[in-house]
């Protein structure tokens, strides 16, 4: 294996471990105990502070703030936008769910690095609170696994709070629904001038495979793979999938 090829790997492994972490503290997906929806204009008194929706963000007890998450006592107070705006409740003290997350071991074979085909578009694309959230398609990423040309759409989200340069795939494969969660994303990173990473053993699960209290982006059907992605983050421990 290569020197690029061992940092990446002891990379995604250090992730691993940070995430898995992360997972079992105050402000993890499983800390989540409640969901505000909070439409653009309006107001919500939650635990000692006032929160305003606004279209390009939220005003917290009359200052300007973009999505962030809010101190609030025993409680943390996620603000997420998303061009539908919510507070997530977060606690720390509450029982969590006995989930942990789980790996495929990490293949060099499935991390790629290729050039963006440019196809820029407005779309919408589909959300687990039912609700269309928009989003700029910058073009496609083609690749092959197992000899088979699959292409995948590269989005941005127009929402408060998305960096401008990001790119990331929402995508489905011949192990979703059973070795992995119905869907995984997995975040581009830029290698050189056109060029791109996309390194499936960094594909994650959304927050929504932890908690229902999330709002998370679908595939759109072009990111519908009907090969099998053995890379990246596999179904958590815990939930037995459906047969």
């Amino acid at each position: 294996m290569s020197t690029e090829l061992e940092r990446a790997r002891d990379e995604a492994e250090r992730s691993r471990e940070e995430h898995r972490a992360w997972l079992r503290g105050p402000s993890s997906y499983l800390a989540a105990v409640a969901r505000h929806d909070l439409p653009i204009g309006g107001t919500l008194r939650l635990e000692g502070h006032v929160i305003e929706a606004l279209r390009g963000g939220f005003r917290v007890d009359g200052e300007p703030s973009g999505p962030r998450t809010v101190e609030a006592g025993r409680y943390r107070l996620r603000l997420s936008h998303q061009n539908a705006p919510a507070v997530v409740v977060l606690d720390a003290e509450a029982p969590k769910a006995d989930l942990a997350p789980d790996w495929f071991p990490y293949d060099p074979a499935f991390r790629y690095v290729v050039a963006l085909e440019e196809d820029l578009a407005d779309v919408a694309i589909g959300s687990t609170r039912e609700r269309d959230r928009a989003a700029t398609r910058a073009g496609w990423f083609v690749f092959a696994v197992g000899g088979v040309t699959c292409r995948l759409a590269a989005l941005r989200l127009r929402e408060p709070g998305t960096p401008p340069d990001a790119l990331e795939l929402y995508f489905s494969d011949a192990t979703s629904g059973h070795e992995t969660y119905r869907m995984r994303y997995l975040d581009v990173v830029v290698q050189s001038a056109g060029r791109y990473v996309v390194d499936f053993n960094r594909a994650y699960n959304p927050a929504c495979v932890f908690s229902p209290h999330y709002n998370c982006p679908i595939p759109p059907p072009e990111n519908r793979l009907s090969v099998a992605i053995r890379a990246g983050e596999r179904m958590p421990k815990g939930i037995n999938p459906p047969h």
